[in-house]
């Protein structure tokens, strides 16, 4: 039973996205073309403090800022490392596992290739692309006319301009909610560092309770089960306001209510959901830098971490970082910084449909419990 619901889900998000691919990007356009825009623009000011900071911290200038290339979060400065000693060029590749509550490996190579297999959820990076969290709403929306029509006559009805007017209605409770919807899912962090001041201010009095509070296992566990709770438990905030009358804080009572009796197979379908988007974002801009590497000489190094073989990896959620010998010029770092934000336009959809379709199967099941 629980299988044939999986197999309906994925079937049905793979029809409406493939059936309104249309629709939805122009629906998420406008807010795509500003994010990705910000995205540049605060890239280049970030490499400018960056630069000023190394200038001002380090004024033997040991350290230089260099670009690192990543197959997730695309491109960012780094602060370069100066070499130990001619040895080191030679030395096998340092592997390093840790048992956490993912799964987890990663081996840097001595030529500043990382290799790095994990489940990556925070695609957006807390960058502008978090402005894309704008466009749920209205395609919740238009998700959930279309599930109450006929697909055919529901796309040739909807226009994106119809849908962000029914939205703009709503305008101010749509940036409210995402709003609080990104603080409260790092609720955890915030009373993480709360508690990690206490512990510090007072640690000469309980020396075995601070070491264990400090302990990175520990905090890494109880941050991934608090940001899972409440990523999970708050999922459905958005068809809960656009398609019900509440408040800011109704929205949340509502979805915790939807959620509540089914939480673990909410969280297996956003696991998987996760995992999913992690490789599409890892093959799909993988792929990119591939292609760029052909016309960009300083991209020569990308072309050789990602070999035939180890490209493969990225098939199963891996992530290929290389730290490159300088910052990369400034149309390939656009290029790069648009292809991330494109990527991450194309997997919103997905979530919007997900939530909704659930929204819809939880407030059903309770109507028909009543």
């Amino acid at each position: 039973m629980a299988g044939d619901r999986r197999t309906t889900l994925v079937r049905t998000i793979f029809t409406q996205y493939r059936d309104n691919f249309g629709l939805f990007w122009r629906i998420m356009l406008p807010i795509a073309m500003i994010a990705i825009v910000l995205e540049v623009v605060v890239f280049f000011h970030s490499v400018t403090r960056f630069e000023k900071y190394i200038d001002v911290t380090f004024r033997e200038n040991v350290y230089t800022a260099v670009g690192n290339v990543n197959t997730i979060r695309g491109v960012h400065p780094t602060l370069s490392l100066p070499k130990q000693d001619a040895s080191a060029e030679s030395s096998e590749p340092d592997v390093s596992w840790g048992i956490l509550l993912i799964p987890y490996f990663t081996s840097t190579e001595s030529d500043g290739i990382t290799w790095l297999w994990g489940l990556n959820f925070l695609i957006f990076d807390y960058s502008p692309l978090i402005l894309l969290l704008l466009t749920v709403c209205p395609l919740s929306l238009a998700v959930a006319r279309i599930s109450r029509g006929s697909t055919s006559e529901a796309s040739v009805s909807l226009t994106a301009r119809d849908i962000w007017r029914s939205t703009g209605r709503k305008f101010l409770g749509v940036l409210g909610a995402s709003l609080f919807f990104v603080l409260i899912t790092d609720v955890g962090t915030y009373l993480y560092l709360a508690i990690l001041w206490l512990v510090q201010a007072y640690r000469p009095l309980h020396e075995s309770l601070s070491d264990l509070v400090l302990s990175p296992y520990l905090s890494f566990g109880l941050l991934a089960l608090l940001r899972c709770y409440f990523l999970v438990t708050l999922s459905l905030y958005n068809p809960c306001l656009i398609l019900e009358n509440n408040s800011i804080v109704g929205i949340f009572r509502r979805s915790h209510a939807l959620v509540s009796g089914a939480r673990l197979r909410f969280f297996g379908v956003y696991l998987l959901t996760g995992w999913i988007a992690s490789v599409v974002t890892s093959v799909l801009l993988g792929a990119a830098l591939l292609v760029f590497s052909m016309f960009i000489p300083e991209l020569g190094p990308v072309r050789d971490a990602l070999s035939p073989l180890r490209f493969l990896t990225l098939f199963i959620g891996g992530d290929v970082e290389v730290v490159l010998p300088k910052l990369l010029n400034v149309p390939a770092t656009v290029a790069i910084l648009i292809v991330k934000g494109l990527i991450a336009t194309f997997l919103v959809p997905i979530w919007a449909i997900l939530t909704t379709h659930l929204y819809l199967e939880r407030a059903d099941a309770i109507k028909e419990a009543v």
